[in-house]
């Protein structure tokens, strides 16, 4: 299969790198900063055991270079940052061809709305990527955990799925499965990247610090909480995503804070727990977006348009986004929970 993967950070690289190994026709399209390491060395896919799969798949920076390809590809996987995907966008449109599908593949919430705007919801899959991999440098792929996949389901509820797709994650050695509501795949995947995300990157700490901090997980079992209302206002229902039991951490977030409280450290602190979330890695690495817009910014804007109140969100979000525009002072919150709490608290007394 000819297959266009948009971004080429850790999920595009190990997506990309093990379906090229796999004999499929792979590009990845890539940051002009990444091209020659990336033409230089390849990619080097290590996986939990140490193995090592090297791949060489084709290396361009954008749509201009795919002009002259004789046929589109089958298949376009965007593993961009969330914020993103509307630059990418023109670019996708150009290259597709009638019979191009295209995997959104972005944590949060919004981004398979926007591309059935640009490219038709009958070409759109929403898709959940549940493996932890890293990517130091350009290329240099690691898989940190075996549990996991890649989950998929149609915008189009009468989408003709070509047959072959499910075999081409497979042949890679990746465990996939469908689901049929894409907005509860979404929704499901939202709830892992809420829990000890934008949190962590206010304050500075990892999980499992944070798990530590009984006043901080009962906000994030506030955030959580939120979410979950949310859901059941749109009548969706929590699915278990490959590796990860969705359906299990709902019902331990509603147990009261002191029981919660060790199982979530035990299940989520244990998985990643010295590890920084996405959030926060995206903060010390100086990025002026940040995915909380989607994340928890997200569930407060959807909150809202269904009559709902979700005010720790919205201040979570508001919060970090602050921090990154540079008009709160980082410190004021790093390594101090109880500069948090008070922020939350405050917001909620205001919207009560």
């Amino acid at each position: 299969m000819k297959i266009l993967c948009y971004g080429a950070g850790a999920v595009g690289s190990f997506l990309g790198g093990h379906l090229s190994a796999a004999g499929h026709d792979v590009t990845l399209v890539v940051r002009p900063t990444a091209v020659a390491p990336l033409r230089r060395h390849g990619l080097a896919l290590e996986d939990t055991h140490g193995q090592v799969v090297h791949a060489r798949p084709r290396i361009v920076t954008g749509a201009a270079d795919l002009c002259h390809d004789r046929t589109p590809p089958d298949l376009v996987l965007l593993t961009l940052k969330a914020y993103d995907v509307e630059a990418a966008i023109p670019g996708v449109t150009a290259v597709c061809g009638p019979e191009t599908w295209v995997v959104s593949l972005q944590n949060g919430l919004g981004t398979e709305e926007r591309l059935a705007e640009a490219l038709g919801a009958q070409r759109v899959l929403a898709g959940a990527f549940t493996l932890s991999v890293s990517a130091a440098t350009p290329g240099q792929v690691v898989q940190h955990t075996t549990a996991g996949g890649v989950s998929l389901a149609e915008l189009a509820p009468l989408a003709k799925r070509p047959a072959s797709l499910a075999a081409v994650f497979t042949s890679a050695g990746l465990r996939v499965r469908f689901f049929p509501n894409w907005r509860a795949l979404k929704w499901s995947k939202l709830l892992l990247n809420l829990l000890a995300n934008a949190s962590c990157a206010i304050v500075d700490l990892t999980p499992a610090e944070l798990f530590r901090h009984p006043g901080l997980f009962r906000l994030e079992q506030r955030a959580f909480g939120e979410a979950r209302r949310v859901m059941r206002r749109l009548r969706l229902r929590p699915v278990d995503l490959p590796g990860y039991p969705v359906r299990l951490l709902c019902a331990a977030m509603a147990l009261p804070a002191p029981l919660a409280r060790p199982l979530i450290a035990g299940r989520v602190g244990g998985g990643r727990g010295d590890k920084r979330p996405s959030l926060a890695l995206d903060l010390a690495r100086g990025k002026p977006q940040s995915e909380v817009s989607f994340l928890n910014g997200a569930v407060a804007r959807i909150a809202a348009e269904h009559g709902l109140c979700a005010p720790t969100n919205a201040r979570l979000a508001d919060t970090l986004q602050a921090i990154l525009a540079g008009t709160t002072d980082r410190e004021a919150f790093a390594r101090q929970p109880e500069a948090l709490l008070s922020a939350v608290v405050t917001t909620r007394s205001q919207g009560s």
